[in-house]
Formats: structure tokens, C-alpha cells, sequence
């Protein structure tokens, strides 16, 4: 049996004051005298301009016509608050559908690489597990409620049951699964915020690894999941993320252990 999560964004317009220069004309009433009038050189347009004309300063670029000025939005960035804000998610998340494309490496050698799609269901308690090939065809499929897990092939048929920790533990990224159990995630870890939208946990006890949670700027849910141990190192991204809508009522009923 294949392991199929391993498969797994002014300038200011000068306006040229032109000045024109005009002369008077004086007529003497009986001899008229030449006078040499001296007349001041005619200068360009440019050189026209008064010293009060001349900007002092260039000033910063303002937003075109029509267009705001772009502002990010106040963030936490405190360790606390944003391990708040993953466990909010145990609280708030009722239904979840997600693509996701995961790569693993040894050494810095890839080893294998898969993608598929992901649904949870809350109040069922409910996970499904699809493998996909390159034209999104289901390959292989995995449903469970978190005590026994049923593998079914790309057609639906059963391939075999296993218990869900004997499965889990198997699995080179636990963390893709503990949607839902996030709380209990990190209060089994060493979490620092290594950026401001990146947590790294430690385990506080057993088999040493470092899992990397990348947290989405808009609302701190996650768009990556990484686990580094030793030099093994396998990475899911989590794409077209749809939180709380509601699944297809069969989503879970493949098969027949499941009803």
C-alpha cells in the first residue's frame, strides 16, 4: 500500500507662469529725438519664472486621481496573540475544504511529491483524505473519524482499515491531519514566533523535530505546514482554502464503513 500523503504586490505639473513684457511709447510734440531704447533680453519661457514661482521643494508623489492611499491594517505580532489567534480556529472552524501540494526531501534530495484535497467536518468529527494524480483524478482516498480509518482506491474500493493512530503515526506531517486539535497542538509544543506570521514549535517531550506553521495575514489560519526532523523535511501548502461552508452531505459515505 502506497503512502499516499507523501504523494502529497509626481510628479506635480508646473504651471509656467509666462510674463509679458510691455512697452510705452512716449511722442515729443515738435522735434522728435532718437532715443535708444535698451530693451532687456527676451528670456525662455522657464527662465521667466520669479523666485516665488520657483518650487522650493520637490514633495512626495500624491496617489493618482481616484486611487487611496494604500495602508496595512493593524496586526499582532506578539507571541501570545497569535497562538490566540491559531487557537481560535479550534473554536470557530465548523467545516473545512482545502487543496494542498506536499513535497519531501532528504538532504536537500526530493523524495516524492503529491497534492490532493483535504475536508473536515467538526460535528461529525470527520476527516477525508484525497490523493490526486496531475489531471485531479483521485488516486486513493482515506476517510476516518479519528478512531478508525478506511483506505479506498481511486474507484472507492476498499482496501483496507486501520486504527487512525496506528495510520497517523506513519504519516511524515501529523499536523496536515490536526485540523480541529490545534489547541492540543501547541500546548504539546515550544512555540516562538520566529516571523511575524510564522510560528516554530518544538516538541516539549519524545522524538525531536521542529514543525513550522506559516499563518495567513489576513486571518492567522494556516497556509503552511513544514516538520523538519533530522534531515528529512516535508511540506504542505495549503491552496483554495474554504473555511465553514458547507460539505456535500456524501463526502463521508464512501464506502461502507461510514454511514
Amino acid at each position: 500500500m502506497k503512502l499516499f500523503t507523501n504523494k502529497f504586490m509626481s510628479l506635480l505639473l508646473a504651471c509656467a507662469c509666462l510674463a509679458a513684457c510691455s512697452q510705452k511709447e512716449e511722442s515729443q510734440p515738435a522735434k522728435v529725438t532718437e532715443t535708444i531704447v535698451v530693451q532687456e533680453p527676451v528670456l525662455p519661457p522657464t527662465a521667466q519664472k520669479t523666485e516665488e514661482e520657483k518650487p522650493v521643494s520637490q514633495p512626495v508623489s500624491a496617489p493618482a486621481e481616484g486611487q487611496q492611499a494604500k495602508t496595512s491594517p493593524s496586526k499582532t505580532h506578539y507571541p501570545n496573540e497569535v497562538l490566540l489567534q491559531v487557537k481560535a480556529w479550534d473554536k470557530k472552524l465548523q467545516f473545512l475544504k482545502t487543496h494542498f501540494e506536499q513535497t519531501a526531501q532528504y538532504d536537500g534530495v526530493p523524495v516524492s511529491k503529491s497534492q490532493g484535497v483535504l475536508y473536515y467536518d467538526k460535528t461529525k468529527n470527520m476527516l477525508r483524505l484525497d490523493t490526486t494524480d496531475d489531471d485531479g483524478k483521485t488516486e486513493q482516498m482515506a476517510i476516518t473519524d479519528k478512531k478508525q480509518i478506511l483506505i479506498l482506491d481511486g474507484q472507492g474500493h476498499e482496501i483496507t482499515t486501520l486504527s487512525w493512530q496506528e495510520w497517523q503515526q506513519g504519516q511524515p506531517n501529523q499536523a496536515l491531519f490536526d485540523f480541529g486539535n490545534y489547541t492540543a497542538l501547541l500546548a504539546r509544543h515550544h512555540a516562538t514566533l520566529k516571523e511575524p506570521y510564522l510560528l516554530e514549535l518544538t516538541p516539549k517531550e519524545g522524538e525531536k523535530y521542529t514543525l513550522y506553521l506559516t499563518l495567513s495575514e489576513q486571518d492567522y489560519f494556516p497556509q503552511k505546514i513544514k516538520i523538519v526532523s533530522n534531515l528529512m523535511e516535508t511540506e504542505a501548502v495549503l491552496v483554495d482554502t474554504q473555511k465553514n461552508q458547507t460539505l456535500a452531505f456524501d463526502t463521508f459515505r464512501q464506502g461502507g464503513l461510514f454511514k
